[in-house]
């Protein structure tokens, strides 16, 4: 009986024929699947997820690499989309193009009445954080409902040229979350002038007899938050000098005044 061949302490068995993969699923799972390079908000991370869990591991890693290098060039928010060119191994760059699916008007519309009428959901989306069913119609309930193209060789639903468009597009996403709404002919600026012009009517709303809000009222926005600094300090006591210049008869005046306020600041702020 012939030994089976080792290198050191591992022994190579003959554990069936090799099978090419096209997909993640046929690889044994999603764990296999790489990583951002950083964190991503989670409207980012459906659309880089759109990509990566539609493609098998050698293109996802490849794709990212191709990120990281910067080979994505004229990345742009389209309608319903993302569009850009991506630099490979030919002398003119691939068109690429990632397409969101389709949304009625109607749901695009409820979608974003449901955030204009959440208190400070504006403020949040514009940090970010924009809420889980809004991003179900605005971007993906689901990855497979995002499509890729890409005019390269490559005849797989998503090559490595839409992984990179993916990723790329998912970091600008991070760094401006407007972008979400763009895809969609949205602007932040048009749902902040909708959520006052909905101001008076949810107060008539909530005023009317038999509202469920009559007594209880609704949710409060976040208070803000104002820098705390000592006026005083942070100023420029020149300015305050100069100004009590105008109103004093003389410098012994003008100092006097001076000081008589930053007693009173001190004792005020104490």
């Amino acid at each position: 009986m012939s030994q089976r061949p080792k290198k050191d302490n591992v022994i190579y068995a003959n554990f069936g024929a090799r099978k090419r993969v096209s997909s993640a699923a046929e690889t044994g799972g999603d764990a296999l699947q790489p990583s951002p390079t950083r964190a991503l908000s989670p409207a980012a991370m459906r659309v880089y997820n759109a990509a990566v869990r539609q493609t098998d591991i050698g293109r996802a890693r490849r794709g990212a690499e191709y990120a990281a290098r910067g080979h994505v060039v004229a990345l742009r928010a389209v309608m319903q989309g993302v569009r850009g060119e991506v630099v490979g191994s030919q002398n003119e760059p691939f068109r690429v193009a990632m397409y969101l699916p389709q949304r009625s008007s109607e749901a695009i519309r409820s979608a974003t009445s449901t955030l204009v009428r959440s208190p400070g959901s504006i403020a949040a989306a514009k940090a970010g954080t924009i809420a889980e069913d809004v991003l179900d119609v605005l971007l993906c309930d689901a990855p497979a409902e995002v499509t890729f193209s890409c005019d390269c060789p490559d005849g797989a639903d998503v090559c490595k040229h839409a992984v990179a468009l993916a990723q790329r597009a998912a970091e600008l996403i991070d760094s401006d979350p407007a972008v979400v709404f763009a895809m969609r002919g949205l602007t932040l600026d048009e749902l902040e002038n909708r959520k006052r012009n909905q101001a008076d009517d949810l107060a008539r709303e909530n005023a009317a007899p038999g509202s469920q809000y009559f007594w209880s009222g609704r949710d409060m926005p976040e208070l803000p938050r104002p820098k705390v600094a000592p006026m005083i300090e942070d100023s420029d006591l020149d300015l305050l000098h100069r100004a009590m210049q105008t109103v004093s008869f003389t410098n012994i005046d003008q100092l006097r005044a001076v000081a008589d306020i930053e007693d009173l600041y001190d004792e005020l702020t104490r």
